[in-house]
Parts: C-alpha cells; sequence; structure tokens
C-alpha cells in the first residue's frame, strides 16, 4: 500500500472539496526517467529551470574537462534526486498556491485513495465474527503480544 497526502485549497475560508488532490509519497518512476518534461507537466517551472540548467552546465563542464562519463553519472544521481524528492517539490508548489495538507491516506491506487477520503468510516466494513460452536481451549502460555510492521528500514516487534 501506499500513502497519498491529501490537499485541498480554501476559498473564503472554506475547504474546496471539488479541487481537492492526492499526491502520493514515495519514488517517482517518471520523474526519473522524463526529468524535465515531468517537472514541466507538474507544473514546477523554477525547479524544472534550475535542472535543466544544472545539466546543462555539468554536460558542458564534462565534455570541456573530458570527463563525459562522471558528468554522465551525475546527471543520472541529479535524475534520482528528482525521482525521490519530486512529489514533495509538487506539495510545497500546491501549499504555495494556497493549498493545505488535510491528512494522509493509505491505500492501493489515486482512486481507492479517493474514495477512503470522502467516504470516511463509511468505506470500511467491519467483519463479522464467526461464532464456532466448539469452544477453544485456553493455553497456559504468557507472552507479549508482537506488533508488526517496519520502522524505517528495520523491522520493529514491539519487544523491549
Amino acid at each position: 500500500m501506499a500513502s497519498f497526502i491529501v490537499l485541498a485549497p480554501e476559498l473564503d475560508g472554506q475547504r474546496d472539496d471539488d479541487k481537492t488532490v492526492f499526491v502520493r509519497d514515495g519514488f517517482v518512476l517518471f520523474a526519473f526517467i522524463l526529468t524535465v518534461p515531468w517537472l514541466l507537466i507538474q507544473r514546477l517551472w523554477f525547479e524544472a529551470a534550475v535542472i535543466f540548467g544544472s545539466m546543462v552546465v555539468i554536460s558542458g563542464v564534462g565534455t570541456y574537462t573530458g570527463h563525459g562519463d562522471m558528468a554522465g553519472f551525475i546527471t543520472v544521481l541529479l535524475s534520482l534526486l528528482v525521482g525521490f524528492e519530486g512529489n514533495n517539490w509538487r506539495i510545497a508548489a500546491l501549499e504555495r498556491r494556497g493549498f493545505r495538507v488535510l491528512g494522509v491516506v493509505d491505500a492501493r491506487n489515486a482512486d481507492d485513495a479517493e474514495t477512503a477520503w470522502f467516504l470516511g468510516e463509511n468505506f470500511v466494513s467491519s467483519p463479522e465474527v464467526s461464532v464456532s460452536a466448539a469452544p477453544i481451549p485456553s493455553l497456559q502460555i504468557s507472552h507479549k503480544p508482537v506488533l508488526g510492521g517496519m520502522v524505517g528500514l528495520v523491522s520493529h516487534r514491539g519487544e523491549n
């Protein structure tokens, strides 16, 4: 599942739900492959100009000094930076345009995130509990409950 940051503009002190934007948090493959066009499509004009200018300067310096391979490597690293930070720059640009961060939704895709956001708790159905006829024998083992999940890149089991 991916996390989506929910942003919406405010008009006259009230939220405009028609213009709500869901931005996926994480790496953007298209921003890595097509760096400058992706920035232009996302209307990140300043960032596109800075990245394009940097790529031209890096390429020129690499050609002039005879380090074309190193210039290519640095350009790929710059594209990788845009792939990782592109959506954060997009969120910052939306905030400068008057959008406000409303929350975070975990969903598989943007359509599911939109459905979960606007339907709220009505979207999550509570599963029915089935009661078995035979009682389950209780075990005399006591243990701490184990919490699953990840913290960064390290697994966290919830034990101290």
